[in-house]
């Protein structure tokens, strides 16, 4: 049986989950502009920050400031999932809505960090 992993552990895997989610963006953006072109670039990188923002959202509410006790950070995490979300959705808005990127490179780059997402919580919580 392993141990549980510390607040210390999960905190570091918070912070750095971003900044995963940004290097892949930035390889999410390089691959579309050398594949398609210069706004698919930029799409699949815009794809992949919508997720960073929420990511680094939901670490900012969780883990920002204050004391952490069990009933306050549940609370917060409730919190910063909503948060998390209306983030998400108020950048798909902005990206289709407002800059009219193309669909599959903004798909594909927040999918890809979303796979990064879900990798740092398996290695975190075995």
């Amino acid at each position: 049986m392993t141990s549980q992993p510390t607040l210390t552990d999960i905190r570091k895997t918070v912070y750095m989950l971003p900044v995963w989610q940004l290097l892949m963006g930035v390889f999410i953006g390089m691959f579309f502009y050398l594949l398609v072109g210069k706004l698919a670039g930029i799409a699949g990188f815009f794809g992949a920050t919508i997720s960073f923002a929420g990511s680094i959202v939901f670490a900012f509410v969780v883990f920002g400031f204050g004391k952490q006790t069990n009933e306050n950070m549940m609370r917060k995490m409730f919190r910063s999932e909503a948060f998390k979300i209306l983030t998400v959705a108020i950048m798909f808005y902005f990206a289709f809505a407002k800059l009219g990127l193309p669909f599959l490179p903004v798909i594909v780059g927040f999918m890809a960090t979303l796979i990064i997402f879900f990798v740092a919580l398996l290695t975190v919580f075995r």
